[in-house]
């Protein structure tokens, strides 16, 4: 750990460490997440089957988060853990309801500043799987635990973006590997943030 909350090398080490061991059970629940994904193309003229393809690729996306934070936290996480975080689908609505117009704002401002409330705010789903709490309150603690750590956040996320276009010029299987990495990797840092957040 560094003064910034976490180690970007860390990070990533920790997700292909985590990926390695528990790569069936991590591939599984991202293949899980791409073929709900693909739902609403295969019926875009139905709003009914859209509508049900959100809220199950947004449950699903944060049980794949709480999956992250099992792991991170060192104990067994389950596939069932995907479908844990329906009662979050409210929230979560809410809480990217509001988020979209700020960054909306700040890409105008001649984008910086959109970068910089989009990854200072970029947690709120992490803490609402791993706390419970309602949108205000995950989109207040993002902003207090990010707090100086913006550039070691921003340069983590440039470095797993690298790693997930490997991914996807391994003939896209490779995807299966870098996005459990990636998001074990961001639920390593949150949880190391976190914690720094409660000592300060």
């Amino acid at each position: 750990m560094n003064g910034h909350g976490f180690s970007t090398g860390e990070a990533v080490r920790v997700g292909w460490e985590t990926t390695t061991k528990n790569l069936g059970l991590l591939a599984v629940a991202i293949a899980i997440v791409m073929a709900i994904g693909i739902m609403p193309a295969v019926a875009s003229d139905s709003w009914v089957v859209q509508a049900v393809a959100w809220v199950l690729n947004t449950a699903v996306g944060l049980g794949v988060l709480r999956i992250a934070l099992r792991f991170v936290d060192g104990e067994k996480g389950e596939l069932v853990d995907l479908f844990s975080t329906l009662p979050l689908i409210p929230q979560y609505l809410i809480a990217s309801i509001i988020i979209a117009p700020i960054v909306a704002v700040g890409f105008v401002l001649l984008i910086i500043p959109g970068v910089y409330w989009a990854v200072r705010l970029y947690m709120f789903p992490w803490v609402m799987v791993d706390k419970g709490v309602g949108p205000f309150e995950a989109l207040r603690q993002s902003w207090e635990i990010t707090r100086g750590s913006f550039w070691n956040l921003f340069g983590l996320f440039i470095l797993l973006f690298g790693i997930n276009l490997l991914g996807m010029i391994a003939l896209v299987v490779g995807l299966l590997v870098t996005i459990p990495l990636s998001i074990v990797a961001v639920g390593y840092a949150y949880r190391r943030l976190e914690e720094q957040a409660h000592l300060n």
